[in-house]
């Protein structure tokens, strides 16, 4: 192989939802390694190292595909785990696996809860993206908050979700207010916050596929207003990007 063609590139972590959710917290994520002292230190997550050779087949290998199904599998799991196990000062629960991109390896979206480790530490929810390499190596690649509209927390705004599951309410209000709004069809995957006015509108993230032969599935966060008088429908529709490259 040639000396330029092995040329490491060298990508360092940006934990997007990391620094944000540390900025109102005050507290620091620290990668923790064997044989370190109980003191916990500011670090890099991690370090990935991609060869010039394996940049230019992620480029030919094509996007991110959507999973066909968003429960987490064991394999996943253990990716998930994998990647994590040195990272302390958050929390994170894997909700949903939502997406994968073959490069030298595979790229995996998770959705997750995020909670600083601290009492009475409000949750956030992220999509965690995880680089697996041939050899099975698993490694952070990047973590971005999904934010809520307007001003999470304050009177009248919007509150996080304690618990992401759909409920029968909830996936009662996404049914009847998606009959109102044709041209695509939206699958519920997790609860994400609501907002008591009037009602409560929901935060759902959802599955979006368009009523059409051989459409693309793609996610989005779906506000459902549900009325007190039953009527629901739906309102803003932020689509999301699945891109570890934000």
């Amino acid at each position: 192989m040639k000396p330029d063609a092995t040329r490491n590139l060298t990508t360092k972590i940006v934990a997007i939802g990391l620094i944000s959710l540390f900025a109102n917290t005050g507290l620091t994520a620290c990668s923790r390694t064997p044989g370190s002292s109980n003191k916990e230190t500011t670090s890099e997550i991690k370090i990935v190292d991609v060869s010039n050779d394996e940049m230019d087949h992620a480029a030919v290998a094509g996007g991110w595909k959507t999973a066909e199904d968003q429960k987490i599998n064991d394999a996943q799991r253990k990716i998930f785990d994998k990647a994590m196990e040195k990272l302390v000062g958050v929390k994170y629960e894997p909700i949903a696996y939502l997406a994968s991109q073959i490069v030298s390896g595979t790229n995996h979206c998770f959705l997750c809860k995020a909670t600083v480790v601290r009492p009475g530490a409000a949750p956030t929810y992220t999509l965690v993206y995880i680089y697996e390499n041939l050899s099975r190596e698993c490694t952070i690649l990047n973590i971005e908050n999904l934010d809520l509209p307007g001003k999470s927390g304050t009177l009248g705004g919007f509150t996080v979700a304690e618990d992401p599951t759909i409920t029968p309410e909830i996936a009662s209000a996404l049914d009847k207010a998606s009959k109102t709004k044709l041209g695509a069809s939206y699958e519920p995957v997790a609860n994400i916050g609501s907002q008591v006015i009037n009602g409560t509108n929901h935060v759902v993230l959802c599955k979006v596929t368009a009523t059409a032969p051989g459409a693309q599935s793609s996610f989005a966060l779906v506000q459902v207003a549900e009325m007190v008088n039953g009527e629901c429908s739906i309102g803003d529709v932020k689509d999301i990007v699945i891109s570890a490259n934000k």
